[in-house]
């Protein structure tokens, strides 16, 4: 075209056209930019996919100009070429999703699970509607494909937390897949699955999957959860050797990668979510004392600045109070969980209430049945679940 059949066809003047052959160079504004984009989007597929050849040979730094531009692409080639470069989304879109999906991991622990999973599931909407689209990049639908895994793992997390386990199981599978189709490390699935029959008692089963990062996938700070994950399952199981087996594995790693996961998100495991799982194994392979120190160590940890989010810290003083009850000490063990029983509603998730039938049958053992302080602990017990929010089903210790 020339200036000025060129600047009739985008509605811009005759001098800005002029200008841009003058100066290659220049960057035009977002307004001009806009109508630019407007122009290549209605042009025909060869136009798009001449304009592609070109700006792929500036980047590489191959430009050239007069006759060698007018290529002539076959018309496969043409279009195979025109549907690597068109999209329907761009990469700071893509970027956006990202940072939306880590914000709401740093809110797990910190806001309403409810609240969490309907931002959660929103997100994976947008994700949806952009893949539905279907006209990314290629390295754009691989990445939107592992976000929304990673957010369809987050939603299954936040239904088993609020007691919806067959839709969580259905999460965490999509997940999976997900994440197997974009190439991507598959470790919040398997946490999500693992998670999700360790509620379903399938105790082996959680084990099982838990084990399928370490079998199939690099050392990573969520190789150290999906240990204890695999010992806690193995300890409700009864198999005490795999449960020790896992825990000291999950030890080596933490001994191999570098200090300071102090995340909020159901992907970090700082040391007060490790600290539970210890307890949990120590616990449930009879060492009271082991599991103590544990919740020394862990106060320690709080007490000079780590985050604390309300249910780790909670389902660690049932932890405590366990542990004192196994040492038929009753005052240590309503010193503990006294304090927990204030947890505001809201956050009295499936995990903490969990820990708490486990605390209440334990207080229902013969030794304790004589025992006023036991019963009123039961009671206030009973009035804590009473009082959660629906659906946060009482679960297995851990």
């Amino acid at each position: 075209m020339t200036n000025e059949s060129f600047a009739e066809h985008l509605g811009v003047a005759v001098r800005t056209v002029a200008y841009w052959r003058e100066r290659a160079e220049v960057i035009p504004r977002p307004a001009i930019q806009e109508i630019l984009d407007a122009a290549l989007a209605r042009a025909s597929a060869s136009a798009r996919t001449q304009f592609g050849l070109i700006l792929a040979e500036h980047s590489d730094g191959l430009a050239s100009s007069g006759p060698e531009l007018s290529l002539i692409v076959p018309a496969d080639v043409a279009s195979l070429t025109a549907w690597i470069t068109s999209t329907n989304t761009s990469d700071a879109a893509i970027e956006h999703l990202e940072r939306a999906a880590s914000t709401l991991g740093e809110m797990h622990t910190q806001n309403p699970a409810r609240e969490v999973l309907a931002d959660v599931l929103q997100l994976h909407g947008k994700a949806q509607l952009l893949l539905q689209g279907g006209r990314q990049r290629l390295r754009q639908t691989r990445e939107l494909i592992r976000l929304d895994g990673n957010l369809l793992a987050h939603a299954s997390v936040l239904l088993g937390d609020v007691g919806e386990d067959q839709a969580a199981e259905d999460y965490g599978h999509a997940a999976l897949l997900c994440l197997q189709e974009a190439g991507a490390s598959r470790s919040t699935a398997w946490y999500a699955l693992a998670k999700t029959a360790r509620w379903q008692h399938h105790y082996a089963a959680a084990a099982d999957f838990a084990r399928q990062d370490f079998e199939t996938g690099p050392v990573t700070p969520m190789s150290v959860q999906l240990a204890s994950y695999e010992a806690n399952a193995a300890a409700l199981l009864g198999d005490r050797p795999r449960a020790r087996q896992a825990l000291s594995r999950a030890e080596s790693i933490v001994d191999q990668l570098p200090a300071g996961d102090n995340g909020l998100s159901p992907w970090s495991f700082p040391a007060g979510r490790q600290a539970i799982f210890k307890l949990s194994v120590l616990l449930r392979t009879g060492d009271p004392g082991g599991a103590l120190r544990e919740v020394a160590a862990a106060d320690e940890r709080w007490a000079a600045g780590d985050p604390r989010a309300p249910g780790t810290w909670a389902q660690v003083r049932i932890g405590a109070a366990i542990a004192h009850l196994l040492q038929d000490s009753l005052d240590g063990a309503v010193e503990q969980v006294g304090p927990m029983l204030a947890l505001a509603p809201e956050l009295r998730i499936a995990t903490v209430t969990g820990w708490l039938a486990d605390l209440d049958r334990q207080l229902s053992w013969p030794r304790f049945a004589a025992s006023p302080i036991a019963a009123n602990t039961r009671q206030q017990i009973r009035q804590f679940k009473a009082d959660a929010l629906p659906l946060s089903a009482a679960r297995e210790t851990g």
